[in-house]
């Protein structure tokens, strides 16, 4: 087999690009962790903004807000214009928002530039995934994913601490530091080469799979079943990738990724990291609320950088089942005992809390967004990302807009224990539907779910592994 040994450089550049892709995602960290920074301005009384109650619950919900406006519209204009074109783009109006965020005199002002911000995290959802997926080689794509997480849980870990140590203005406007760099970086990306097959710039996309793969010959074998695929139909209009729906190897994957986004979302993921300091209030931990949204990302960090050594080794099945059964657990633990209130045993919700936090960082957290970029086929990629993106900016309006008048009438213990039970039905599915993509080219994966026959029959093993059989739908899923 012939290796891309050329040069250091090549082998630099086979890491780089996708690393550099995943890196990026910091900025939804600062979207999610910049909530925590609510509770000062409210309490600042040097500023002539006002912030109630209310507008903490609206200023929050604005994510899913946003997403449920402008998700539909997100995987066309992928499509459209490229990822990597796009990804060095939305760079620019990230600047712009986080200034207008941190220098505004007007509320009307703070509604608009959180707006912005929550759109970018809302477009950077299926679209980082889903580069990093297509530049990465398959036996390194589980660490570049899981490199998405690490800058998630790190720009939340950067942004609490920001906001306690300094004032939330300028804390706002560092975020904004950041962007600048990666735009000029991003231009030393190249376009995705699944991408551009699909819309007939053929060489590009094959010079760019040699640069990308650690293996030519590999890269070859991959260049010419990617072209053959998109040169069977033609796949690059919103409207084409509609009609490809209809077939059950593609519908399935995405009704698959929209169950377990709306699912982890009913579990908490978001009321966590963005209720941050709410909860450990109403929770009456005996430390200091920002200090405990500290040990929050600290946690994450840990997790999610512990997670990048170890996705591709033990792979996405295992990892994402147990990792959904800690975190019902978590919720299980601290539901209860919220419930009991025991003298003292304050402790006990914050280790709880913790618990799920690392578990998510694990796994359930990041896994999920790089599945995205695995398991959605080709042929039906941007708009089965927007369909998942939809279902997970529906949900997470509803639990963040809802968060609030769920603890004031049912209390902190009954709604932890509700996410326990959206988490436990997760892990049925999961168990039950869930495939393991490690090591799997992206090809090979657009055959995962094929139609052939009505036989019903089991469609994983105990193991996991993707069997050569059928289901009661007539979907056939090929082992790996």
């Amino acid at each position: 087999m012939e290796e891309n040994k050329g040069s250091t450089t090549a082998k630099f550049l086979v890491v780089f690009c996708p690393l550099l892709v995943g890196i990026t995602k910091h900025q939804s960290g600062f979207v999610i962790g910049w909530s925590a920074a609510l509770p000062k301005i409210q309490a600042d009384n040097s500023t002539s903004l006002e912030v109630a109650d209310n507008d903490v619950k609206w200023l929050i919900s604005l994510t899913g807000i946003a997403g449920m406006v402008g998700t539909l519209a997100t995987g066309p204009i992928i499509e459209t214009f490229g990822p990597r074109r796009i990804l060095t783009w939305i760079q620019i109006p990230a600047i712009l928002f986080w200034l207008t965020s941190a220098f505004t005199p007007y509320l009307s002002l703070l509604y608009f530039g959180r707006i912005g911000l929550c759109s970018i995290l809302i477009i950077s959802g299926p679209l980082n995934p889903l580069l990093v997926a297509e530049l990465s080689d398959p036996k390194i794509r589980g660490a570049m994913l899981a490199a998405e997480e690490i800058a998630v849980a790190t720009g939340m870990l950067i942004m609490y601490a920001m906001v306690q140590k300094l004032y939330w203005v300028t804390a706002t406007a560092l975020a904004a530091l950041p962007a600048s760099v990666q735009f000029l970086l991003s231009f030393c990306l190249p376009e995705s080469p699944f991408w551009d097959a699909r819309n007939g710039h053929h060489k590009k996309a094959e010079a760019a799979l040699m640069k990308l793969r650690f293996s030519k010959a590999e890269a070859k074998e991959e260049f010419e079943t990617l072209l053959s695929s998109v040169q069977a139909k033609s796949q690059s209009t919103v409207l084409e990738q509609i009609r490809e729906l209809k077939h059950c190897r593609n519908y399935r994957p995405v009704f698959l990724l929209l169950a377990i986004y709306t699912l982890r979302e009913l579990g908490g993921e978001f009321i966590f990291f963005n209720y941050t300091v709410y909860m450990f209030e109403k929770a009456k931990v005996q430390i200091d609320p920002f200090m405990c949204t500290i040990l929050v990302g600290v946690t994450r960090t840990i997790a999610s950088i512990t997670l990048a050594f170890l996705l591709d080794r033990i792979g996405r099945r295992p990892l994402l089942i147990g990792t959904t059964l800690v975190c019902a657990l978590a919720s299980l633990i601290c539901g209860v005992f919220l419930l009991l209130d025991l003298p003292k045993a304050s402790w006990v919700p914050l280790a709880a809390i913790l618990m799920y936090v690392a578990s998510y960082g694990f796994g359930l957290g990041p896994i999920p967004w790089g599945l995205t970029g695995e398991m959605i086929p080709t042929p039906v990629r941007a708009i089965g990302g927007s369909i998942c993106l939809f279902g997970y900016s529906v949900s997470v309006f509803a639990m963040s807009y809802l968060f609030p008048a769920m603890t004031e009438h049912l209390g902190m213990g009954l709604t932890c224990l509700s996410f326990t039970a959206s988490l436990f039905a997760l892990s049925i599915i999961l168990f039950r539907w869930f495939p393991e993509t490690k090591g799997t080219t992206l090809n090979t994966l657009e055959g995962a779910f094929r139609r052939k026959g009505k036989t019903k029959q089991q469609v994983f093993t105990v193991s996991g592994n993707l069997e050569n059989s059928q289901d009661i739908t007539g979907c056939e899923v090929t082992k790996f």
